[in-house]
């Protein structure tokens, strides 16, 4: 006979629970500060790295689905901080970029953060951040999603 365990020993019930305080945290953090949404936040940042990449790319580099991220890019698009340029390669192919605003946004919504991550690992020696980046990381390959 199996024994029940505490919702709160379960590691994905914490996890849920944790993100979606972190992600309210996160929402609060961009509205008092940049004034973007987290997932503009995501590609703004994303972009910062990867400045031209399809649009695919960012979908998979942000963690969104394709669908979702044509119409994030559209809205991006109509606010002027990001451009839409065909591929020189494959006229297929249309390439992300930050435009001059969408960079001077990226770096408010990099200050934003980096306040943020300083507050989340508050606590912890470098050797502790990097095993919860690695859990987190191999979390994601352990469960094939």
């Amino acid at each position: 006979m199996a024994i029940a365990r505490t919702i709160d020993r379960r590691l994905f019930f914490v996890l849920d629970r944790t993100f979606l305080k972190l992600a309210q945290a996160a929402d609060r953090t961009l509205s008092n500060g940049s004034g973007v949404s987290r997932s503009q936040a995501a590609v703004l940042i994303y972009l910062g790295y990867h400045d031209g990449c399809t649009l695919s790319e960012l979908a998979e580099g942000t963690g969104r689905k394709n669908a979702a991220i044509s119409g994030l890019v559209d809205r991006m698009e109509a606010a002027d901080l990001i451009l839409r340029k065909q591929s020189y390669g494959d006229r297929r192919q249309r390439m992300v970029f930050l435009s001059d605003k969408g960079w001077t946004m990226r770096e408010a919504v990099m200050l934003d953060f980096r306040d943020f991550n300083t507050k989340l690992t508050r606590g912890l020696t470098d050797a502790e951040t990097a095993a919860v980046m690695k859990f987190l990381a191999l979390s994601v390959e352990n469960t094939d999603i």
